[in-house]
């Protein structure tokens, strides 16, 4: 057994796949939105039988090792090799486990970081139980214990004496000073060594496959003048326009929920989970952006958006809008007093549930927020603002959609419809503008052999791999040969692994297929769930030898036309007589002569 085997015999596709994106059963089949492109229905197939998926939308394909390597953007070994570390996996001694030359390297020095950052965060938290002043703190800020194990919060000591213990603690993990400055834990000043989280609550940050991945530290002393969060410096591990805080912990709900609410701050996070909001991520000091809005339309449909009630909260939120069009999620806002946030409003011992069943939809709520006092505001003013209404209403592909909003914004601007639709006509659709939300880019799309009028080629390519005993001794040569590409050549594979093993073994068959061939197999078998049984098979065949004698007699006859010399017409005829008598031979004839 070689290690892809291995792993797939070891790891569910459907329990890893269900990880990344929402699937639903169908029949034999489990499906749902295509977590590598955005889409509005359902094309993303996983099929938990075959141990294979396929997308009909972006035509990505293959087993757990290609999704892995797809979602994740690395190379088939480094996907294998991330697989076994974190399903924990022990191969056997016979198989051969080495993903070598610069892959093996990258991928070692990314389990360095996270085990880096997981130590660190391990003794930050037993700091905190040490330090009865920050634990009151963060009780009195209303976060229980629970919480702060669920989220291993921390704290990191301040002076040299503090760093001091960090260092000797990390040796006895094989963790050298210059490992920690390099993951910007600790840094060196003229004569010693310190670290910009002294004396900040620390909160630990995963990757939404829980591996820690960076710090936020918060200041905590009313007279500290520091600013008030100091977080891990972005790297290659660490990038904050991508990570969401709470993500690992958050999916499972969001999944099962098909929603998730997006707060700014750790705390509102933390807050929201503790109030029986598990389905809760953070953005880390930043503004919302494209990518943190493609991770979450892998799992939920619905995302609502909890910002402060301030003044800025608010402009985040129509910064949102800009950006929402472009992916498959209904975005609605949930719109909280002006003086509170989130963690504020619910220790207060308010409820989310009236502002969630009230909650705007997104571009609802920009029209209002845009209308607001328009009737004071200055002539050009009200021009700019009506011409970025339009513009982000055009953005929407739906036509009906638009028409609705626009109706919206004629009212709540006070300005005649047809005066919005003359102006939504005369803005051109931008070059830039991505393609739609249906139709992934082409340098997303798999090429995939999908010529036209191969029906019958494909049900008996499927018929075989589906029952293996159809293959015999007397078709196997013909179907080979006659098979258009890529079916011929894939059969051709089959063949040989049948010949080989004197079973068929669908895995082992399909590790050894190309990855662009992995891509069609899958398309094919999750295409159709049709079972053909013996008969119908030999109907099958019967079709495909009419077809194929209908063929040879055109281009005999095409033949026959361009021949000027009689003893190259004669051999052509001599050719054709003894074609006819094989189709005889199979009781095909008469078809095509005409």
């Amino acid at each position: 057994m070689d290690l892809f085997s291995f792993i797939k015999s070891n790891v569910s596709i459907l329990d890893l796949i269900q990880e990344y994106a929402t699937l639903k059963k169908a029949g034999l089949y489990w499906k749902g939105r295509c977590p590598f492109h955005h889409e509005k229905t359902a094309s993303f197939t996983v099929s938990p039988h075959r141990e294979i998926f396929y997308c009909f939308g972006c035509h990505a394909g293959g087993d757990v090792i290609s999704f892995i390597a797809k979602i994740e953007n690395c190379s088939q070994k480094e996907a294998a090799q991330h697989l076994v570390e974190r399903y924990q996996l022990t191969p056997p001694p016979s198989v051969h486990f080495d993903v070598g030359g610069d892959t093996s390297k990258t991928f070692k020095q990314h389990e360095q970081y996270n085990a880096i950052c997981k130590h660190v965060a391990l003794w930050c938290q037993q700091q905190l139980h040490q330090n009865r002043n920050v634990m009151a703190y963060l009780h009195k800020r209303g976060i229980p214990e629970k919480s702060l194990k669920d989220f291993t919060i921390g704290y990191f000591p301040g002076g040299l004496m503090a760093v001091k213990q960090l260092l000797n603690h990390m040796r006895s993990h094989n963790i050298l000073p210059h490992d920690l400055i390099e993951a910007n834990i600790i840094a060196e000043g003229k004569s010693v060594l310190y670290s910009g989280f002294e004396e900040r609550i620390i909160f630990p940050i995963k990757d939404h496959l829980g591996r820690f991945c960076g710090f936020g530290g918060r200041i905590f002393k009313e007279q500290d003048q520091r600013p008030k969060y100091y977080n891990s410096r972005e790297n290659t591990y660490f990038n904050k326009g991508s990570l969401l805080f709470g993500l690992d912990q958050a999916k499972k709900t969001i999944q099962e929920t098909e929603h998730v609410f997006l707060v700014e701050g750790y705390t509102d996070c933390i807050a929201m989970v503790d109030h029986g909001h598990p389905n809760t991520v953070a953005t880390l000091g930043t503004a919302c952006t494209l990518e943190h809005l493609k991770q979450l339309s892998r799992y939920a449909q619905v995302l609502y958006v909890l910002y402060d009630g301030d003044s800025a909260g608010q402009q985040a939120i129509l910064r949102l809008t800009e950006l929402c069009w472009q992916v498959s999620l209904d975005l609605r806002v949930i719109v909280l007093p002006a003086q509170d946030d989130p963690a504020s409003f619910l220790i207060k011992g308010n409820s989310l549930d009236p502002l969630i069943e009230n909650a705007k939809e997104i571009f609802h709520f920009f029209i209002g927020t845009m209308a607001n006092e328009f009737a004071q505001k200055p002539l050009q003013e009200k021009v700019n603002l009506t011409r970025k209404c339009i513009d982000t209403i055009c953005r929407i592909d739906d036509p009906l959609k638009q028409d609705i909003l626009l109706h919206k914004a004629a009212t709540a601007f006070d300005i005649p419809i047809e005066a919005l639709k003359q102006e939504r006509a005369r803005q051109e659709r931008p070059a830039y503008y991505p393609q739609e939300a249906d139709t992934p880019p082409a340098s997303d799309r798999t090429s995939d052999t999908d010529e036209p009028g191969q029906l019958l080629e494909k049900k008996i390519f499927c018929a075989i791999v589906n029952n293996v005993q159809l293959l015999t001794k007397d078709n196997e040569q013909y179907l080979v040969q006659y098979l258009p590409a890529p079916l011929g050549s894939i059969l051709s594979y089959l063949k040989n692994a049948l010949n080989a093993q004197g079973t068929l073994d669908f895995v082992h068959f399909f590790d050894n297929l190309p990855e662009n061939q992995k891509h069609y197999v899958s398309k094919l078998l999750l295409e159709s769930e049709e079972k053909v049984d013996e008969a119908t098979f030999e109907q099958l065949l019967l079709q495909l030898h009419k077809k194929r004698w209908r063929h040879a007699v055109q281009e005999i006859k095409t033949k026959l036309s361009h021949a000027q010399d009689p003893q190259e017409k004669a051999k052509i005829m001599q050719e054709f007589l003894l074609l006819k008598e094989k189709m005889v031979q199979k009781n095909i004839e008469n078809e095509g002569e005409h």
